[in-house]
């Protein structure tokens, strides 16, 4: 597990990262590249939804999020981080991409063009212009990348929906799975890797509110989840309620 830092957007300027390395005398040199902070989201807000794609959030309408106004000048408006496949549904402010297949089909698209998508160094430098590097250049999975993102921002409150599969080794638990461009072999989700990746982000960021949505507030809940203070599970009408987006209750 890599390290995490408590960074924020408001101090960050960009990072050097590796491009190769080369054996002299012995020795292997590094070589790096410095890539600049091309993101400058000006307009965050009290609240954010970091979007996965669990099976969870099949009966959840998204156009809730769409159109949520978000009270007087937009402050409690809901800034979108989502993951992955879920561009093809839904245009959130910020999209992360995790695996080659994915990263492929987003940065040889038109979506790029007027969306911003983050992914890792290698994939920032495979394809030049279409991808903005994530900070600290983190090899999580993409649902924990998407709540640092939320509070690396500068967010206070982050809610998660669509957050399933914790069980440490569960079947694939993804709205996705039997689509083109996810894998299709009978693979099955490391769930303690997750868990353990998500668990990091909400304890190094222990000044925001962590709040995972679910059908129903007794799904199975990770006890590392439980331990923490600032992490807490609701359901879709208290969502509604919590988030005042309207018409879903």
């Amino acid at each position: 597990m890599q390290n995490l830092k408590r960074l924020y957007r408001s101090n960050y300027a960009g990072e050097h990262v590796f491009t190769s390395l080369s054996l002299q005398s012995n020795e292997w040199n590094p070589e790096t590249e410095f890539v600049p902070n091309a993101v400058f989201n000006t307009h965050t807000t009290n609240q954010a939804i970091a979007i996965g794609n669990g099976e969870s959030r099949r009966d959840f309408n998204l156009n809730f999020v769409a159109r949520h106004a978000g009270g007087l000048l937009a402050e409690n408006k809901l800034q979108s981080y989502g993951c992955n496949a879920l561009y093809r549904d839904f245009h959130p402010d910020f999209l992360i991409l995790t695996g080659d297949d994915i990263v492929k089909e987003v940065a040889n698209s038109r979506y790029v063009d007027d969306n911003i998508a983050y992914s890792t160094a290698d994939n920032v430098l495979n394809y030049p212009g279409r991808l903005y590097l994530i900070p600290q250049n983190l090899y999580f999975d993409a649902g924990s990348l998407a709540v640092y993102l939320a509070c690396f921002d500068g967010h206070k409150r982050v809610f998660m929906i669509g957050y399933d599969s914790y069980v440490e080794e569960s079947a694939v638990n993804n709205i996705y799975k039997d689509t083109a461009g996810y894998p299709t072999s009978d693979q099955t989700q490391n769930g303690a890797w997750f868990t353990k990746s998500l668990a990091t982000v909400m304890s190094t960021y222990d000044d925001v509110d962590f709040i995972r949505v679910m059908p129903t507030n007794t799904y199975y809940t990770p006890v590392e989840f439980q331990q923490l203070v600032n992490f807490r599970q609701i359901d879709y009408r208290q969502f509604a309620i919590e988030a005042d987006l309207g018409g879903l209750i």
